[in-house]
């Protein structure tokens, strides 16, 4: 235990520190972020929130001697997703360009040679049982993909992806030390000590009036990298059903997953950008930012104890996968009431895009899936918001 808070102080200590000093510095680097007609904040704002983390994390881990704890192929993926995301949010990369690089990054965390995969808990259909490897494989590849997606499409308001982010790092850390992963318990919580140094700095608080920095998509999508490598190292090695792990990431997850839905069924690319989000939705119905990035936070929390309770008592797998069905009909039935809001105000900002804006070269429109955008302020929903959509 004693380990554990020296080494939980020091890397919420060291994160913010390397926040304040990389601050300084942002600018030189071509780390910041400034506002446009999509991105509505206050000021120039560093976009090296992520870079303090895991550099904090990772400092953390090595000086202390605990780095072997992870296998060489988790710093080779945190690498190679930090680096793309470094260059990312310096220059744009093309989508096709960052999706290769994650697929990348993704195959080397999940790391097929090892010989094991994610455990499904539930039986496979006899003609599945052959394929079973290379098909769980492939499920974990784009999983880790999807969810370094779903991370950086969630950083649309102060202190939401970090929030979500400790969320779910705090109920694996729950469940590793319960299932005596020990391996895994150490690790989880001093990335959460991280992230905690990061939100003094992001999250809005009655300290707090708007967020002084950013995590930049290199931090969003490494955060998403990372937590997917938890959830399939847990279920890989500790006997976890995948679906039920699921329950740690439910939010986000779902939110993507009716995005793409919905994107889809209206004819669109389900990387062009638009105002459907759980945040912007509830931005939308006049909630305050503070208060919207505390909804989704305690629905996200809600979800990680169901799904950690589940585990604890062993509850049947097949149950806890079904009950999935629950978070996404409570989503689903929101954005059935609120979507509405949303559209018309894409359909009002095409208008005067079109009308007022025309002689104005356009500005470069990234594809959503690694995009920034942000909600026009009024009265309701003052002050800064997060970089990513």
């Amino acid at each position: 235990m004693f380990v554990w808070i020296t080494n939980c102080l020091a890397a919420l200590a060291v994160s913010a520190l390397l926040i304040v000093v990389l601050k300084n510095v942002a600018h030189a680097w071509s780390l910041v972020d400034y506002p446009d007609r999509r991105k509505l904040h206050d000021g120039v704002v560093p976009l090296c929130g992520g870079i303090a983390i895991f550099a904090a994390f990772a400092m953390v881990m090595l000086v202390l001697g605990n780095a072997t704890l992870l296998p060489l192929t988790f710093w080779a993926g945190l690498l190679i997703t930090m680096f793309v995301g470094i260059v990312d949010d310096r220059n744009e990369l093309s989508a096709i360009k960052r999706l290769a690089a994650q697929f990348v990054a993704a195959v080397i965390l999940v790391n097929p040679l090892s010989g094991s995969t994610i455990v499904t808990g539930i039986a496979l259909p006899p003609a599945l049982l052959s394929i079973s490897f290379p098909l769980l494989t492939v499920v974990a590849i784009l999983f880790v993909v999807g969810l370094i997606n779903s991370w950086n499409m969630i950083d649309g308001i102060d202190g939401l992806a970090g929030g979500s982010a400790a969320v779910a790092l705090f109920w694996l850390a729950v469940i590793a030390a319960w299932k005596g992963a020990g391996d895994l318990v150490l690790p989880t919580i001093v990335l959460l000590a991280a992230v905690g140094g990061f939100l003094v700095f992001n999250m809005r608080s009655p300290w707090l009036s708007r967020a002084k920095i950013f995590l930049g998509d290199a931090g969003s999508t490494t955060l998403g990298a990372v937590i997917a490598y938890l959830v399939t190292s847990l279920s890989t090695h500790s006997h976890i059903a995948f679906s039920v792990l699921l329950w740690i990431v439910a939010v986000p997850v779902i939110d993507t997953l009716s995005l793409i839905v919905r994107r889809l069924y209206a004819g669109r690319s389900p990387l062009a950008a638009d105002r459907s989000h759980l945040h912007h939705l509830l931005l939308d119905r006049s909630i305050p930012p503070r208060t919207t990035t505390n909804i989704i936070l305690a629905a996200s929390a809600l979800c990680g104890a169901i799904g950690c309770f589940g585990i604890m008592i062993e509850a049947s797998n097949y149950l806890m996968t079904v009950a999935l069905l629950i978070p996404l009909a409570v989503h689903s039935g929101f954005v059935f009431v609120t979507s509405e809001t949303g559209t018309e105000w894409v359909q009002q900002s095409h208008s005067v895009a079109v009308a007022q804006l025309a002689p104005i070269p356009p500005a470069p429109m990234r594809a959503e899936i690694m995009s920034h955008t942000a909600t026009p302020q009024n009265a309701n929903n003052p002050g800064m918001f997060s970089d990513a959509v």
